[in-house]
């Protein structure tokens, strides 16, 4: 069955044979006598029998891979065992199961848009879209003055659009489930339309004649990101230097030092004569120039590292002719096609001249000397009076009696309390600076989740059954060519559109799947009670080289089933008891307490 007279890969045997330097094997129409006479295929049979299997079995997908909605049996995938097939395409729908038949040519194939997307016209393209999806409908005057308008057919359109917020691939029938008002009131979800109506349509074509070629537009490159990690010979000390070699002997002064010399019972003679000793590193001093270590070696691996790497930037171009239709000026029409790409690619602005910033101080321990809202009303006489009315204050408060006066024995106990206060900011400042601040928990910096941050929608191919949609796209530039001579009222004849067009993220497997399924999520699916061996769902496995470490947040990405993203709770600072306490700067003292003495 498989070779000899039952295979029918016969088309181009002759001419590889006639091709190629003579062999002494014979040659027949089915076999190629320049490779030893080996058959080129399966036979007829073999063929018809494997694809019969085709999309013939399936399984229920886990949640994983789909959303709830579409829990229902899902073909298997004709080239992976562990996969199931979830197509859906613009005409699948967003619940329950999908035909197989409809994997198979017919003649009105549903998945694929049925009899609708076949010979489709601009008449009928406009009549379908006000019928179905009215919030982004064709209009007539989006060909009309299109330089290519009747030299292209239909199905090569590519149609720009812009809403208001971010969007999705799926710009056809999102659905979202919306809770209650009231969280103390909880009630079922309520399931709501959440397509979005676009504020601005523009088309061109595909092709290298409207300067927009398929194999350009549809070039993607992906990849993991992955480093480099190099073994290295480390030149640790032991740590056995003494009390000199600790961070604190170094920061203190010469009475400090003296003072741990002295705890630890050496002279300054003992002292001089260690601390002149040759080095303890001799291997490193001696043979700077050896290679320490062995040379025959493999001194570096690649690792995973965080992140995922994708790029599919597209510059569209746009072209428009002056036509007279209907005796509209031709001038007045094409300044309000110029207007309305503007506005499809640029915005207003307004003149901003800078502004201030105002935030509290990290730490306060207590509030500042004088009235700080004085000084910011620029009374600075009425600031440093209330200045020296604290610093007076204080002053009666810690050398004072009971009745405010400053006595002898007043005096001595507001010493010692200082002095301890004192004591205290240089064991708080010792603390610190050797063993550690005390860490407190602190916000984020920002929080980032997997929503669509781009307002464009660009749909590529036939818009009843197109190739791609790609949402959350961002305009990053574009440019604007007036020229070709001058035609009616001496305006230019045309003008052309550059539009270079981003993705508002990376896309990871299932958002480029996304892309091509109408925006109705993921292709390939895991099957439930089945173990995930393609890791389909996405899950963070471990990895050599990677380390959890305190909390982190993930989140689905458009192309994952619909859920919920909820971030950590972060703690503010003024109920945290563990924030830390800074002293006034020593400049402010210094000032303070001159203003005091001079008063």
């Amino acid at each position: 069955m498989f070779g000899g007279p039952y295979s029918t890969n016969t088309t181009g045997n002759s001419s590889v044979n006639d091709n190629t330097p003579p062999n002494p094997n014979s040659s027949t129409a089915t076999r190629l006598g320049v490779f030893g006479g080996e058959s080129t295929g399966f036979a007829h049979g073999v063929e018809t029998a494997i694809a019969k299997s085709f999309y013939s079995n399936g399984a229920v997908p886990d949640q994983f891979g789909v959303a709830f909605g579409m829990k229902a049996v899902i073909p298997r995938s004709i080239f992976n065992r562990y996969a199931l097939f979830n197509f859906r395409g613009m005409h699948g729908g967003l619940t329950g199961g999908k035909p197989f038949n409809d994997f198979f040519d017919n003649a009105d194939n549903a998945t694929m848009g049925g009899s609708d997307s076949k010979n489709v016209s601009i008449a009928k393209l406009i009549e379908y879209f006000n019928t179905n999806y009215p919030r982004i409908g064709y209009t007539a005057q989006d060909f009309l003055y299109c330089k290519y308008y009747k030299q292209i057919p239909v199905n090569h359109l590519i149609t720009l659009r812009r809403f208001p917020t971010p969007v999705n691939d799926n710009i056809f029938d999102l659905k979202m489930d919306i809770a209650g008002k009231d969280p103390d009131t909880p009630r079922a979800a309520e399931n709501v339309d959440a397509t979005q109506t676009a504020g601005v349509t523009a088309i061109t074509y595909l092709g290298e004649k409207a300067g927009n070629k398929l194999d350009e537009i549809l070039s993607m490159s992906y990849g993991l990101n992955y480093k480099e990690v190099k073994s290295e010979m480390e030149d640790i000390s032991s740590g056995d230097g003494g009390y000199t070699s600790q961070p604190f002997y170094s920061k203190m002064g010469g009475v400090g030092r003296a003072t741990a010399d002295a705890f630890k019972g050496i002279s300054s003679r003992q002292k001089f004569a260690k601390q002149n000793m040759s080095t303890g590193d001799q291997l490193g001093t001696t043979y700077a120039n050896f290679v320490i270590g062995p040379v025959n070696v493999i001194d570096s691996t690649q690792i995973r590292d965080r992140g995922m790497k994708f790029s599919n930037d597209l510059k569209l171009n746009f072209e428009y002719e002056l036509k007279s239709l209907n005796y509209v000026n031709p001038k007045i029409a094409m300044i309000d096609i110029i207007s309305n790409m503007l506005t499809m690619t640029y915005n207003n602005g307004q003149f901003f001249g800078g502004g201030q910033r105002y935030y509290g101080s990290a730490g306060a321990v207590a509030s500042q000397f004088g009235d700080i809202n004085k000084l910011k009303q620029g009374d600075f006489s009425g600031y440093i009076g209330s200045v020296v009315t604290d610093v007076e204050t204080g002053f009666k408060s810690v050398f004072g009696g009971a009745d405010g006066n400053v006595t002898a024995e007043s005096g001595i106990e507001g010493i010692l309390k200082v002095g301890k206060t004192l004591l205290g900011n240089m064991l708080g400042g010792f603390l610190s600076d050797n063993v550690g601040a005390v860490s407190g928990t602190q916000a984020s910096k920002a929080l980032i989740s997997a929503e669509p941050t781009g307002d464009w929608h660009v749909t590529v191919g036939n818009p009843l059954n197109p190739i791609v949609t790609m949402g959350n796209m961002y305009c990053d530039n574009s440019t604007m060519t007036l020229g070709h001579g001058l035609g009616y009222d001496d305006f230019p004849m045309e003008v052309k559109f550059e539009i270079d067009l981003k993705h508002g993220k990376p896309r990871d497997k299932g958002d480029i799947e996304n892309m091509f399924n109408a925006g109705r999520g993921r292709i390939y699916a895991s099957a439930e009670g089945e173990e995930d061996i393609l890791n389909l769902a996405g899950l963070d496995v471990a990895t050599y080289g990677a380390v959890k470490t305190g909390k982190t947040n993930t989140q689905a990405t458009q192309g994952a089933p619909a859920g919920s993203a909820k971030s950590n709770k972060i703690s503010n600072i003024k109920n945290n008891p563990n924030k830390q306490a800074t002293s006034d700067s020593a400049e402010y003292i210094s000032n303070t307490v001159s203003m005091f003495i001079d008063s």
